[in-house]
């Protein structure tokens, strides 16, 4: 064998180490992905019921589907705190720069049940023909765990239309897309003596929440309640009573680190057309990862 020869031959041998090893191992240029849906409350409703039928995702070797072989009906009142509903588990995607997330979705099985008990359909404006897509796009790294949840904002993305006396609950999504390894927790209590605007918590017309800012705001917005100069809250948490412990508690999940302002309010005001929402004072938290932090009010 010529000198050329086996250099030839030592080069394509090494061409091919490289090649099983870039498909295998530590060098691998696949990654395993979780997805998963979560839940900012609304008030007014007993359950908000969407179809899913599948995941597209749009990436390094262009769009990659996950269709399900049974749609999944997820009642996303049920994901609030630190819930989560499962959409992919274990699926193999490419490691590299992703541009969006689509999520398909079956209008005709998606509905919600009101605090009356009526259910009506859930109007989901172009559900059924582009799903739900978030264009905020993220990076997963070679050989690592993608394990993402996606927050559906309902106090933000839920409307009510009421046209010649026949209610229409339309689902505008305000979705957040949040990296499971990089989130912390703040839960705490909310005295049952404390009041806000002059109303009790305890009060039938409070529906007490606790809302997130992100970093330190003093100018507080509602979800619909908008004020100049004011900031819009990141997400809420619902405060309920404990029936064991007796106290009001609450858990905010899926908070990336960094430092937030929290303040407890009566969320049943916060409604459109309103034009003043009373807080009470508020109080910072410093968020880090895989950590649950105590704010009491």
């Amino acid at each position: 064998m010529s000198i050329k020869t086996r250099q030839l031959t030592f080069l394509l041998a090494g061409a091919l180490f490289m090649a099983l090893t870039g498909c295998n191992g530590s060098g691998s240029s696949f990654t395993t992905m979780n997805l998963a849906v979560t839940d900012t409350p609304v008030d007014g409703a007993q359950s908000v019921v969407v179809a899913f039928t599948g995941v597209d995702l749009m990436g390094p070797n262009g769009q990659q589907s996950f269709p399900f072989s049974t749609e999944k009906k997820i009642d996303l009142l049920q994901q609030q705190g630190t819930n989560s509903a499962s959409l992919l588990a274990g699926v193999t995607i490419p490691a590299g720069t992703y541009q969006w997330i689509r999520l398909d979705i079956d209008t005709t099985n998606s509905y919600i049940i009101t605090s009356t008990g009526a259910q009506y359909p859930l109007t989901i404006p172009s559900g059924s023909q582009t799903g739900l897509k978030l264009v905020s796009g993220f990076t997963v790294a070679q050989g690592s765990l993608a394990d993402f949840v996606i927050d559906f904002n309902l106090r933000q993305s839920i409307t009510l239309a009421n046209t010649n006396g026949t209610p229409t609950y339309i689902l505008n999504p305000a979705l957040r897309l949040i990296n499971m390894q990089q989130v912390g927790t703040v839960s705490g209590t909310v005295s049952s003596a404390l009041s806000i605007g002059g109303t009790l918590i305890t009060a039938t017309s409070c529906s007490p929440a606790v809302y997130v800012y992100p970093g330190t705001v003093t100018v507080l917005d509602g979800f619909n309640v908008i004020v100049s100069g004011g900031i819009t809250p990141l997400t809420s948490a619902t405060v309920s009573l404990n029936n064991t412990t007796g106290s009001y508690d609450y858990t905010v999940g899926f908070l990336a680190p960094g430092t937030y302002t929290l303040a407890a309010t009566c969320a049943a005001d916060d409604t459109a057309g309103a034009t003043s929402l009373a807080f009470s004072a508020t109080q910072l938290a410093t968020v880090t990862a895989n950590t649950t932090t105590t704010v009491n009010f």
